[in-house]
């Protein structure tokens, strides 16, 4: 039975894998970077700390451009001929049944 839902489980792509890693990259550096201003704070550090602000935001940034590639990506996999393959199945989308 292990073999059977072995062949149901899709291998991940590139482009998910980097997605993934992207997000986990982004959220470890913040975090970082957050617990050392925290720090900076606690000792009363009386300088500045725009090396580690600007950081954050030129993950943030990086983060926006991967996943907008990825979902761009994903919505070309999943169009044929200006159709989406939902639409054609007759699946509702669910963005806007809201």
């Amino acid at each position: 039975m292990s073999g059977a839902s072995e062949a149901r489980r899709k291998a991940w792509t590139t482009s998910k894998i980097i997605a993934i890693g992207v997000l986990l990259m982004d959220a470890v550096a913040t975090l970082a970077v957050l617990a050392l201003c925290g720090l900076a704070i606690l000792r009363q550090f009386q300088g500045a700390l725009p090396y580690l602000t600007t950081l954050i935001g030129a993950l943030q940034a990086v983060t926006g451009v991967v996943l907008g590639a990825y979902f761009n990506k994903s919505k070309a996999e999943n169009t044929k001929g200006g159709i989406v393959y939902d639409a054609a199945l007759g699946v509702s989308n669910s963005d806007t049944d809201l």
